[in-house]
């Protein structure tokens, strides 16, 4: 049974709070506990535990998410895929304590500081998604009547060793019953990890549409390497690099011209995350792709972001986007779109 387990290592090694676990752990082929490095226990069910984030459902305190430098001690009888830092995954009943961690009947032979990952158990499947929805409005009527609309969704998909992301952004304003601004930008990435920095990225999307800046429609497909300069309990900072291939459809072009163009070209981004406080959260995602001046060159794309947590599912969000475009094709009055474009977007965002 899990409560007679002592960690292992190369040698046998003793557990400091074994007497301690003996008489509070009652029945853990029906519950899974959780120590903190304060002394307290939890009792309740395990789900996942990534992005050095815990997550546990409490039948008593709900669903907590813990910071896993909080945790000293995991038990769990139930079946669980854990990942290593070496790439290395285990799945069976799951014993931490002492700074080892055992796995099924495997030894005990990997640190706590080794984890990267527990996937959820097939239970707690839905577990692995996050939604987010943002949405924001800033209405002005007077002499200037103007009304301007953001949406954002955030979704994620987190297992032990992938992960898929997606985002969609859509902001629109009207001034005086027209329109000024009305774009939309979709896309998604699945990253397979090799090691716990190094990972693979087979595809990733991106939709774009702006007719101001003379785009219908923008297609990009794209696969790639990536690797985590950075990765601590506060700081998450990664690069991606590879090629992609690109389709431009127009909005209008001068007679004679080309409707649509495409073109192969390789691609760079960067995702920087950092916890500022408990209730602050800032990221910064940047991406420069490559493209011919007939499908309107390279464009750039930023977007840098503060949360603040209002509760637990409700944060406010500060946004500032850039887009740049180097080439912009003149429409059919032979008007060339500005290369730049700013965006101020002021949310409200809720955890689905």
């Amino acid at each position: 049974m899990v409560s007679t387990f002592t960690c292992y290592s190369a040698e046998q090694l003793p557990d400091p709070l074994l007497e301690e676990r003996n008489l509070i752990i009652k029945d853990a082929s029906r519950f899974d506990w959780i120590r903190l490095n304060s002394g307290e226990w939890l009792k309740g069910e395990l789900v996942s535990m990534y992005d050095k984030e815990i997550e546990f459902d409490s039948d008593v305190l709900d669903t907590l998410i813990i910071d896993r430098e909080d945790v000293y001690m995991i038990i769990s009888d139930r079946h669980h895929t854990v990942r290593f830092n070496d790439g290395k995954e285990l799945s069976g009943a799951l014993n931490i304590s002492g700074g080892f961690i055992k796995v099924g009947e495997q030894p005990a032979k990997y640190r706590y500081r080794d984890l990267v990952s527990i996937a959820p158990s097939v239970e707690s499947e839905l577990s692995a998604w996050t939604i987010k929805l943002s949405m924001g409005a800033d209405l002005a009527r007077g002499n200037t009547d103007q009304t301007e609309y953001s949406v954002k969704a955030d979704i994620k998909r987190r297992t032990a060793s992938s992960r898929f992301l997606s985002e969609i952004l859509g902001y629109r304003t009207t001034s005086d019953n027209q329109v000024t601004k009305n774009n939309i930008r979709a896309n998604g990435t699945y990253d397979w990890f090799y090691t716990q920095k190094m990972y693979y990225r087979p595809i990733f999307f991106e939709y774009y549409r702006d007719p101001f800046q003379n785009i219908a429609n923008k297609y990009t497909v794209g696969a790639g390497v990536g690797y985590y300069v950075m990765d601590t309990d506060k700081t998450e900072w990664d690069f991606t690099a590879g090629p992609a291939y690109q389709k431009t459809q127009f909005d209008t072009v001068a007679e004679g011209e080309d409707e649509s163009n495409s073109s192969m070209s390789w691609f760079i981004s960067t995702n920087y995350e950092l916890e500022v406080t408990k209730k602050i959260d800032f990221s910064l995602n940047y991406r420069y792709l490559t493209a011919s001046s007939d499908a309107g060159g390279d464009s750039q794309y930023a977007m840098a972001a503060f949360e603040f947590e209002i509760t637990d599912d409700i944060d406010f969000d500060m946004s500032l986007v850039w887009d740049y475009l180097a080439d912009p094709i003149a429409d059919e009055n032979g008007v060339v779109p500005e290369k730049e474009d700013y965006k101020m977007i002021f949310a409200l965002g809720i955890d689905l």
